[in-house]
């Protein structure tokens, strides 16, 4: 019985030591386990946490710590309350608690058992990951046995030559039993076949890599070509449409007479430069996402400027703007572009789930737990988007977070 109190209270001493640790996650967990702990001669150094703590996970689990182990509520995290209630009441419930042997042994046992599931948990967990990883391989080598099929051709050549070589060098290896002057020319020999193997290992490789360079600057181009193709599509159905709008138009005036000519004219040219206006948009767009999905998140940043300017009512275009910005780390920004996008579609469930990574990136957690639910009540999907967002990292750990991703 002694060996097991003796256990607890290295464990608490432990954990009161790791309140002044560096790094704030261990510093919150420490007060979570004092807490779960009930460990009443822990009031005092919490309440001191609150005195210097600046981390506002910390403070907050500071808070709900204290809550827990006094039964005292409306504190908060104020300093200043608490220690006003330390010199009152709490110096007497810290100076009479105790812990009987029973209840000792209890909590020792109940904290094994957690041990025990949380190992289980652990090891499930853990084999869960393995057939995970298992299947992004086998997906990795069937890629890659793709590509290799692909280049084989390009390889056969240099492999070819390789044994060859091999060849030559297995000879000149027999060779040497000859005698010495016929050894020397054979050596010779021997040493430029290896420079040649060398060198022409050398000349595949860079082939292979200009071949990479040109499945790359390929890929560009026929991106490219299809914005084009695209583009020259737009103008080709804005010709023909601007055609049978003239002819329809020029029936009209002849049918209408004179005096309905300029009123035509007007809606014409109204209904042109509407049309003209959804196809320069869209060709907008297109070159922003283009320049996104290569990794240019400023040049994308000035098309959606331009696209958003043009047609202000373009919801998507907003609401990837916010993600550039958000990418460039100018959150400000970034939720007024989500504000935006939500005004114009206040039932999108994305324009509200970027809204709450950017807040987790902020840490406003209160934020980021009223938009996030506001995203997963429209779409239940990003609870698992949520789970595996580094955005959210920090507060996978968070109780009100898990209970609002995995509900």
């Amino acid at each position: 019985m002694f060996l097991i109190l003796s256990l607890m209270v290295l464990v608490q001493s432990e954990d009161i030591k790791n309140l002044r640790d560096k790094n704030p996650i261990i510093r919150k967990n420490s007060i979570s386990t004092l807490a779960e702990k009930d460990s009443k001669e822990a009031i005092r150094p919490i309440i001191d946490v609150l005195g210097s703590e600046r981390d506002e996970s910390v403070l907050n689990a500071a808070a709900d710590a204290l809550e827990r182990l006094t039964g005292v509520r409306g504190n908060g995290s104020d300093f200043s309350k608490w220690q006003k209630w330390y010199q009152e009441v709490g110096r007497n419930m810290v100076r009479t608690s105790s812990v009987s042997d029973a209840e000792i042994k209890q909590q020792f046992d109940l904290k094994i058992k957690e041990v025990d599931d949380k190992t289980r948990e652990a090891k499930n967990e853990i084999r869960i990951l393995s057939i995970t990883v298992a299947i992004i391989a086998t997906a990795f080598v069937l890629v890659m046995i793709y590509f290799v099929g692909h280049v084989s051709s390009k390889l056969k050549e240099w492999k070819e030559l390789v044994r060859q070589a091999g060849v030559y060098i297995e000879e000149s290896q027999q060779i040497t039993k000859r005698p010495d002057r016929v050894l020397e020319e054979l050596e010779a020999k021997k040493l430029d076949i290896l420079e040649f193997v060398k060198k022409l290992k050398e000349e595949k490789e860079n082939e292979i890599e200009r071949f990479g360079d040109l499945l790359q600057q390929n890929t560009d181009h026929k991106l490219r070509e299809e914005v084009m193709e695209l583009r020259q599509k737009a103008e080709k159905e804005l010709e023909e449409t601007v055609g049978q709008l003239r002819q329809q138009i020029e029936i009209d005036v002849r049918r209408l007479g004179g005096d309905q000519k300029e009123k035509l004219d007007k809606d014409f040219k109204t209904q042109n430069d509407r049309f003209m206006r959804e196809v320069e948009a869209h060709i907008l767009f297109l070159q922003a996402n283009f320049a996104h999905s290569h990794g240019k998140p400023e040049e994308a940043l000035k098309i959606y400027r331009k696209l958003t300017s043009l047609k202000p009512d373009h919801q998507v275009g907003w609401e990837k703007m916010g993600t550039a910005y958000r990418e460039l780390m100018r959150y400000d920004e970034a939720l007024e572009a989500y504000q935006k996008a939500i005004e114009l579609d206040p039932e999108d469930p994305s324009s509200y789930y970027n809204m709450a990574a950017t807040y987790a990136r902020m840490r406003k957690r209160d934020k980021m737990l009223e938009t996030l639910n506001l995203a997963i009540k429209n779409d239940g999907e990003f609870k698992d988007e949520a789970l595996n967002d580094p955005a959210f990292r920090d507060y996978w750990n968070d109780p009100s977070f898990k209970d609002l991703a995995e509900a």
